[in-house]
């Protein structure tokens, strides 16, 4: 038989993560940005698409487990928000992504999200189900 084409996931067809993180737009934008780059490395598209799949699984799986902290918060948690000011709700809010990268909260100047290597809750993370 014929050989099969490569089968690649992009977005949220490639990990759905719950609505508290906001970030759908932003996975597909970085994964097609992923893609781009590792076929443009190369050597072939086999491999590329081996580190695309390396990379984006990663980075899947600490979004998976961020929503999941964000819903425990936000829904198990609930603060007492008529009681809480803009200040608090900022501290309560990086309480919550403490050790995890955001885009709402990337510091002007700051590089994008980091390597995996340097985020707390990598693909080795423990994560509820």
């Amino acid at each position: 038989s014929a050989p099969r084409p490569p089968l690649l996931l992009a977005g949220d067809a490639a990990g759905v993560t719950r609505p508290h993180t906001a970030t759908g737009a932003v996975k597909a934008l970085q994964d097609a940005l992923c893609l781009e780059r590792v076929l443009r490395e190369g050597p072939d598209a086999a491999t590329a698409l081996e580190r695309y799949a390396d990379e984006r699984t990663a980075a899947g799986a600490r979004l998976v487990e961020l929503g999941r902290r964000m819903g425990r918060a936000l829904v198990e948690e609930v603060p007492d928000w008529p009681a809480m000011g803009q200040d608090e709700v900022d501290v309560w809010f990086r309480g919550v992504l403490a050790g995890t990268w955001h885009y709402l909260y990337e510091e002007p100047g700051e590089a994008a999200e980091p390597a995996a290597s340097t985020t707390s809750a990598g693909p080795e993370a423990s994560v509820d189900r």
